[in-house]
């Protein structure tokens, strides 16, 4: 086992060397200078060596002195390759990265804003959660048309509400439409239909009132005509069509309630102008957009009571349990002037003061845009705005 010489020793010893050499050349020095009376030459030749032997003996001590300063060097680990490896080397290990606390997952997570969608204000919370499934087989839950009938052109579309969608068990799209003709081009026919969120079956109920309703308006059409149309009939024959289905589904014709607002429109006159019967039974509305206003107006429904502290949903008329509450009317339709067919979804939003978006309505729609755009539109975020929406618009476009 080697001792490992500090430097501290070989300051030491270098002075105390000096010394010594210096004591014995002086030594020496005397002792050649002082006349001996016998074996002068001897004496003399000693001396000398004594001091060549000291000296060397210095010299060569010093060397020590200077190897633990050297020492590290020759310690030191010779350079590697970065490639090399050593056989055994401890190398602490980089420090892994520390993951954040985990968060309690939400029931629902949010996803980024829909761009494509109208935004007013600062939107439904109930907009930007997940769609989910409803857990039985159901219509889906958009829905969209464009078409041209004759001088009109129409657009349409369903799409389920931000409150029936996110929730679990999420609810199926309750609202319905159906659009169609007369043989002859001569008629648009349109149907909405809007399911009660109270009856189990209720979409099933939509479905078969706004089917059956543009099929029975064409053989109408085809049997009296246009003045002849007969909402009593009309409506009761539906109102039979939904018992049968709640029948054979063997559930209550309750369950399958729904209102229901139907019209048809006759192709316009020689001045352009287009005739428009309208019937309803429920909330569902109609409303004229002028292409002079920016606004779309009120015209065939039934009208909700907004002076009041809180707007009831209650709806005083239903299929199948009151056909006979089902009322009509005739409108007329200017060149450009559109009709619009809509749910509670969007008629309350149109008619709701407090918010513009009936003015950002009548401004996007005051001439016919793709059914796409269309339908992104009718998907709309709006604070309370949670039901299912659906529109049918008919712009007239008069005679060319």
């Amino acid at each position: 086992m080697s001792r490992e010489v500090s430097p501290r020793d070989g300051a030491t010893h270098g002075p105390l060397r000096a010394v010594l050499f210096l004591a014995v050349v002086i030594g020496a020095f005397a002792e050649v200078s002082t006349p001996h009376q016998r074996y002068g030459p001897l004496v003399d030749m000693l001396a000398l060596a004594a001091v060549g032997v000291v000296g060397a003996a210095a010299v060569l001590a010093s060397e020590p002195a200077a190897a633990p300063a050297r020492q590290p060097d020759r310690l030191a680990p010779e350079s590697r390759p970065p490639s090399a490896v050593p056989v055994c080397r401890y190398v602490t290990a980089p420090a892994a990265p520390q993951s954040p606390p985990t968060r309690p997952r939400p029931l629902l997570r949010e996803r980024p804003t829909d761009l494509s969608v109208p935004r007013f204000g600062a939107g439904a919370r109930a907009q930007g959660y997940p769609w989910v499934l409803p857990e039985r087989t159901v219509q889906n839950g958009i829905a969209a048309d464009e078409a041209t009938v004759g001088a009109f052109t129409l657009r349409a579309a369903s799409v389920i509400g931000p409150g029936h969608r996110c929730g679990e068990p999420a609810e199926p799209r309750q609202d319905s439409y159906r659009i169609g003709r007369s043989p002859d081009s001569r008629y648009a026919i349109v149907a909405v239909a809007d399911g009660l969120s109270s009856a189990a079956w209720s979409d099933a109920g939509a479905i078969t009132a706004s089917s059956q309703a543009v099929t029975l308006l064409r053989e109408q059409i085809g049997a009296v005509g246009f003045d002849g149309l007969d909402t009593k009939e009309l409506y009761g024959r539906i109102a039979e069509s939904i018992a049968g289905h709640a029948a054979g589904r063997g559930v209550a014709a309750s369950h399958m309630a729904t209102v229901l607002i139907t019209a048809v429109l006759a192709e316009p006159d020689a001045n352009g102008v287009a005739r428009a019967w309208i019937a309803w039974l429920g909330d569902s509305s109609a409303w004229m957009l002028d292409p002079q206003v920016p606004l779309w107006r009120f015209s065939a429904g039934e009208a909700k009571d907004r002076t009041a502290a809180v707007v009831s949903n209650e709806v005083a008329g239903r299929l199948p349990d009151t056909p006979q509450l089902a009322r009509e009317r005739y409108l007329t339709l200017a060149p450009g002037a559109a009709l619009a067919l809509v749910t509670d979804g969007i008629g309350d939003a149109w008619a709701d003061p407090a918010g513009n978006v009936n003015e950002y309505f009548a401004n996007a729609w005051r001439s016919p845009v793709p059914a796409t755009r269309f339908t992104a539109d009718v998907g709309f975020d709006a604070p309370q705005c949670l039901d299912d929406r659906t529109a049918v618009v008919i712009w007239n476009g008069g005679r060319a």
